[in-house]
């Protein structure tokens, strides 16, 4: 492997995308990486591969995300991003979300995708051979912020199930319809969207965590929220335009700083799984804009919260 990183995107945090925690909400970190995907695929040949009259187009498979550092308001940005890997009708990609001002990484994203048939969404097919000399001739070595930390690595089958949602007596945290406003050029929702639906839901699960970490906490505190550290997501059947979803969620572990959260998305009424997420996820003193530790306290405060034998 001897490429080089291409620059794939520009820009900066727009005020109408950060949250109540004062920095860049995780759903647009997403949206600028697809939009340096398809940069990266236009710069190797295949440049209309998310237009609505492509005959073909790319479906998610996979997910890691880290975020390194808090992005706010007005921030400078630019991602750069290459390929990994690059299979027979697959690929996996990696793409460095950076402060522009600094050069410090902001966020790192590694994407394992499949091309696929655009009119059904998941009929694999072969890379044209001008994409695939390409970009294998350039395969890039992933960045070590690009590793995972506190997720594992290993390929997972999903044990998601709206069956076992009621079983182990998860917490449903958002349940809605898909319009058109999370669809891609195909009708699909957007993998954005996914983490925006999580995100929009969280504090359904997180709101008590979040207070029984900052009662029993050592130190004094100012006022708390939460952040998250990494993501992993596996992708199952792709929901689409007028679908309705619900997303069930737990809490899987706990350590001296983060917590591990599940959450599956699954359709209300036929039991489809649309997909699973890991969050490794922190409490966060927003005055002092730091990790809130887990004492010893909190730790066996939150015992009643952990679901045994959740997973993706």
């Amino acid at each position: 492997m001897s490429g080089e990183m291409t620059e794939v995107w520009r820009g900066s945090v727009r005020q109408w995308e950060v949250d109540e925690m004062g920095h860049w909400n995780t759903q647009y970190y997403v949206a600028r990486a697809n939009e340096g995907l398809a940069m990266l695929f236009g710069f190797n040949g295949l440049p209309g591969l998310f237009s609505p009259s492509s005959p073909t187009t790319v479906a998610f498979n996979e997910h890691h995300i880290r975020f390194h550092r808090e992005a706010h308001a007005g921030a400078p940005l630019h991602m750069t991003g290459g390929f990994l890997q690059v299979g027979e009708t697959t690929a996996f990609a990696v793409l460095v979300l950076h402060h522009s001002e600094s050069g410090q990484v902001a966020a790192t994203f590694r994407v394992r995708l499949t091309h696929v048939d655009a009119a059904d969404g998941t009929t694999p097919q072969p890379w044209p051979a001008t994409f695939r000399k390409r970009a294998s001739t350039s395969l890039v070595e992933t960045p070590k912020e690009a590793a995972p930390r506190g997720t594992d690595d290993e390929p997972v089958a999903l044990t998601a199930s709206r069956e076992r949602a009621l079983k182990l007596d998860l917490k449903r945290t958002a349940m809605s319809l898909i319009e058109l406003d999370a669809c891609d050029a195909f009708g699909r929702m957007g993998s954005q969207k996914f983490i925006g639906a999580v995100g929009g839901g969280v504090k359904q699960l997180t709101g008590p965590i979040r207070a029984l970490v900052a009662e029993h906490a050592e130190a004094r505190l100012g006022k708390i929220g939460g952040a998250v550290l990494e993501f992993r997501i596996i992708y199952g059947e792709t929901p689409r335009l007028g679908d309705c979803f619900e997303i069930w969620a737990g809490l899987q572990k706990t350590d001296k700083r983060t917590m591990s959260l599940i959450f599956w998305m699954v359709d209300p009424f036929t039991g489809r799984v649309f997909g699973s997420m890991q969050s490794i996820a922190i409490v966060f003193d927003l005055d002092a804009r730091a990790i809130v530790q887990i004492s010893p306290a909190a730790t066996e405060a939150l015992t009643p919260f952990v679901t045994e034998g959740l997973a993706l």
